[in-house]
């Protein structure tokens, strides 16, 4: 009798188990195949994201154009009162030449300058020999936003490269997590933008292991944005009328944030939404229909800390073009928020 009720004792146990095992698994499962469809935007093997890189070091720059602020060294042959070792191109884009005075060199190539440069030196100096050499060059800007200790734009002087600019950006941003002094930066998701385009550079490779490979000259434009380890977040970009940042919450739903950006604009003519969760260097990627939400064919879905949902105008066919309609919005957004950061802190 006893061993009877031993053996149903186990029975039950293993009952209870099971069950247990089988709630958890659907507790957990990440995205509900029966209700989503997901696409995985093609990644570069190791080998190619080399090749890109070794490319992004070797990227011609473009021809040098003077700028605002850009700084140089004038000689002019057996006229020595004329030579000076500090020309600096103001903000309206002229500078003071001796003898001739303002000169406006904005936009011009190098021996162009020089060219005209030699033919206002002309009415006073017969036959003038000119040289001027650049020594500070800043012209072109590039911006970086999120956990750095200053972010901001800059403008690119020399060859800068990214580690010169978080450098220049103040490091980054320490905070303090149980007495500890913690970075503040996700690294793992970083990202670089150019011609929006994301560039297939490591951050945590960089700036943890060192790998110099993706360290590359930065170019007028860029974009880098460090998001915080720290702040849970969510973004919805597109046509909504509020685009921005919500703070997670646990079991936060598609549905209930759209509704927090107040809805979808008229000009959204599709019920489809992309939505993109991870690195957005290897991205997942789903489409959800929000009207088959609402009409309770199929679950809501259940965000994660720093997904993107992005509303489209029409329905986009290539996951690839995706990627690059969101990304000038959520710039737009980060910006923003940082901006509205930066201002708040100084206030206070």
């Amino acid at each position: 009798m006893n061993k009877i009720k031993i053996i149903l004792f186990l029975i039950l146990v293993l009952v209870i188990v099971s069950c247990s095992k089988e709630a958890y698994i659907e507790e957990n499962i990440d995205v509900p195949g029966e209700y989503l469809e997901e696409s995985s935007v093609s990644t570069q093997e190791d080998q190619q994201t080399i090749d890109e890189l070794t490319k992004l070091q070797q990227v011609k720059m473009p021809t040098y154009l003077i700028g605002p602020d850009d700084k140089f060294h004038a000689y002019v042959y057996n006229e020595e009162d004329l030579n000076t070792k500090e020309l600096i191109v103001k903000r309206d884009g002229t500078l003071t030449f001796p003898l001739i005075g303002e000169v406006h060199v904005e936009g011009l190539e190098l021996e162009e300058a020089t060219k005209l440069i030699k033919q206002k030196l002309e009415a006073y100096i017969t036959h003038p020999e000119v040289t001027i050499i650049p020594y500070e060059i800043n012209s072109g800007t590039v911006t970086i936003l999120g956990k750095v200790t200053y972010p901001q734009q800059y403008q690119i002087k020399g060859e800068m490269r990214i580690l010169d600019l978080i450098a220049n950006a103040g490091g980054l941003a320490l905070g303090y997590f149980q007495n500890n002094s913690i970075e503040l930066a996700d690294l793992e998701r970083s990202f670089i933008v150019r011609n929006n385009k994301v560039l297939p550079i490591d951050f945590y490779a960089l700036i943890k292991q060192g790998n110099m490979l993706n360290n590359i000259p930065l170019m007028g434009g860029d974009y880098i944005y460090l998001p915080s380890s720290i702040n849970r977040e969510v973004y919805v970009v597109g046509e909504v009328l509020e685009q921005g940042h919500f703070a997670f919450k646990e079991n936060m739903t598609l549905g209930q944030v759209i509704a927090y950006a107040q809805g979808l604009k008229p000009s959204a003519k599709t019920s489809t939404v992309y939505l993109v969760r991870g690195n957005l260097k290897h991205p997942r990627l789903f489409k959800i229909n929000l009207d088959a939400i609402y009409q309770g064919k199929i679950m809501d879905f259940r965000l994660k800390p720093n997904d993107i949902v992005y509303v489209p105008k029409t329905p986009i066919a290539s996951w690839n073009l995706v990627l690059e309609q969101i990304l000038p919005s959520l710039q737009a957004v980060q910006t923003g928020y940082i901006l509205q950061n930066i201002i708040e802190d100084t206030n206070n």
